[in-house]
């Protein structure tokens, strides 16, 4: 996959928030992280951090589309209640509905992107707007009288920012849900799925919804890495950030601390990774592995190991995620969490 950088502008509580700085660009399967993973990767900041970008969006998804002869439209219907559900659940950005709103001039403006709307028709709180379609083509494997029904998906994604009036992001990302099927020896269906039965139909567009919703929020995670600023420690081992599960940290999630040396934006300078332990609205970090081999971050350790409290007085220290924090429940089957 090429590596993409994002410009995006965006206006929260009238702060000008700029997310464009470039770092390690994160798979765009993979929503967890732990701290294997993020050794791996060395001592690299997540693509699109910034430190005027750590707080929570407002997030508009317009109906999608959906392409597949195996829905009718009331269960096309299911499928995009379950998806909003399914993304109100991740607290990195607040879902704003749609009731209210001129969609059609929504839909037009995503779809030339760089153009005036006009102010009165632009939804109050929204930063970002998103847009999705998904085809399933289902693929059967018969092994005997077993049968592997492969549904293979595609979900088109399309970010919008309202504040820059451009497409921020926009990508396609496949993926797979499996049913199984137990035959008799003329073929028919004994056991398992059936596509003549509304409830396995139903289950299976809810199945894609959550699919669908991890790959949106992934994107958005990846776009808009949660964060925070340190505000106290008592050394490196033991810090907090103002920001907890209610901006997007997760628990156990693995974050990059890190300095910026220099006027104006800065120098970013990699202290070590730590592991967070959140409440509500801040969060524990705890280092347990530093960026000793480099000679600036090296010389800022000493110095934070030395008086902790009053360095924090005259310097700024930053966190930032790796990874989309995302709901328990969406972790309870394999394929949820796909590699």
């Amino acid at each position: 996959m090429k590596p993409f950088v994002l410009h995006v502008l965006i206006s929260l509580g009238g702060i000008a928030l700029l997310a464009g700085c470039a770092g390690q660009q994160l798979n765009p399967n993979i929503t967890v992280y732990d701290r294997d993973k993020v050794e791996d990767m060395g001592f690299s900041l997540p693509g699109n951090f910034s430190t005027r970008n750590y707080a929570k969006l407002g997030l508009m998804v317009l109906p999608g589309t959906i392409t597949t002869n195996l829905f009718d439209e009331q269960t096309k219907r299911v499928m995009t209640d379950r998806l909003q559900d399914e993304l109100a659940k991740v607290k990195r950005f607040s879902l704003i509905p749609t009731e209210g709103v001129d969609l059609t001039a929504l839909y037009q403006f995503q779809q030339v992107g760089d153009i005036a709307l006009p102010e009165d028709m632009a939804p109050v709180n929204v930063d970002v707007v998103a847009n999705w379609n998904v085809s399933i083509r289902p693929e059967r494997a018969r092994d005997g009288r077993d049968q592997t029904l492969t549904f293979r998906c595609t979900v088109g994604m399309k970010l919008t920012d309202l504040h820059t009036r451009k497409i921020a992001y926009a990508d396609n990302v496949d993926f797979t849900v499996v049913r199984e099927q137990k035959l008799n020896r003329f073929g028919r269906v004994v056991e398992g799925f059936r596509f003549d039965d509304l409830k396995d139909i139903q289950g299976l567009a809810q199945d894609v919804a959550i699919q669908t919703s991890i790959r949106m929020a992934n994107a958005l995670g990846n776009a808009y890495p949660a964060g925070g600023q340190v505000v106290s420690m008592l050394g490196l081992d033991s810090m907090t950030i103002n920001r907890g599960t209610e901006q997007g940290i997760a628990n156990n999630m693995q974050m990059a601390v890190y300095t910026l040396l220099g006027d104006g934006e800065g120098v970013p300078v990699v202290l070590g990774h730590a592991e967070a332990t959140p409440s509500t609205d801040f969060a524990l970090l705890e280092m347990w592995e530093v960026n000793a081999d480099n000679k600036y971050a090296a010389r800022i350790i000493e110095e934070i190991e030395a008086d902790p409290f009053n360095w924090l007085k005259t310097h700024k220290l930053y966190a930032v995620g790796y990874g989309m924090a995302v709901p328990p429940e969406w972790q309870t089957k394999d394929f949820y969490l796909p590699e």
